[in-house]
């Protein structure tokens, strides 16, 4: 640094001494003023203005309050949800019971169908055996008989009671 106006280089110690000791001074001041530029220049890149904190501070309760409103919707969509699935489990069941009812219901028509197809059987094996056993002429008599009985019966059960139990007509041939 150079020498102050008014100074002289050579003079008294105690001059130089303080001329010095005010040089460090100086020296120690620009490098905390140095020191202080860059921590503005800091915070000033991460400085935010008060309208612009203001702003987000505005958004981040308007968030809150959507926020607060959609984990309610969500609570009672949930609710929603858990009593559909309560009904789902119902109606599962309740076509899980009528599935056995029906499994059960088929199975019994099925043994029936079963049991009737083999009395069925039986009666075409008989008949079967009836018609050879029996002679033609035979069978067109009795078939006539019965097709007269039972035309018969429909006309005479209207007017006779007795004639209703089909155990004995009058009009018998």
């Amino acid at each position: 640094m150079a020498t102050p106006l008014g100074w002289s280089q050579g003079g008294s110690g105690s001059v130089c001494l303080a001329f010095d000791q005010l040089r460090d001074v100086i020296e120690s001041q620009e490098e905390l003023i140095h020191q202080l530029r860059n921590v503005m220049v800091l915070q000033d890149e991460n400085f935010v203005s008060k309208e612009e904190f203001q702003e987000v501070e505005k958004k981040l309760v308007e968030e809150k309050a959507a926020h607060a409103k959609t984990k309610a919707l969500l609570a009672k969509e949930e609710e929603k949800l858990q009593f559909a699935l309560g009904e789902v489990e119902l109606l599962y069941k309740q076509l899980e019971k009528e599935k056995l009812a029906f499994e059960k219901a088929l199975s019994s028509v099925k043994s029936r169908v079963l049991q009737e197809s083999s009395k069925k059987d039986q009666l075409i094996t008989k008949c079967n055996e009836l018609k050879g056993a029996i002679n033609p002429d035979e069978l067109n008599d009795l078939e006539k008989e019965v097709q007269w009985s039972w035309s018969h019966h429909a006309v005479c059960s209207l007017y006779s009671p007795h004639c209703a139990s089909r155990t004995r007509c009058h009009l018998k041939p």
